[in-house]
């Protein structure tokens, strides 16, 4: 994906929030994958390194979502709401 033909309209914080937001889908689409291969293979050695790549895909969730956060007021306020 080419960021400059798709988001050149936009301003930077706009532009960065959309890119995070995206980040955040195709980290959701790893896990979801991890955990659908994790079910199905029967190699215990397999299932515990791809648990662990599974987990570090969560770890990049939660940063993704500290920096939108961070340049999203409303979203953070948001979260705090909930309690997130």
């Amino acid at each position: 994906m080419t960021y400059e033909n798709d988001y050149e309209d936009e301003g930077a914080p706009e532009l960065d929030l959309e890119m995070l937001r995206e980040d955040m889908i195709g980290e959701l689409q790893a896990i979801n994958q991890y955990q659908e291969h994790i079910d199905t293979i029967e190699d215990e050695e397999v299932a515990e390194v791809l648990a662990h790549i599974r987990d570090e895909e969560k770890e990049h969730l939660v940063e993704l979502t500290k920096l939108i956060q961070k340049l999203d007021p409303l979203q953070a306020e948001m979260f705090k709401k909930e309690g997130l």
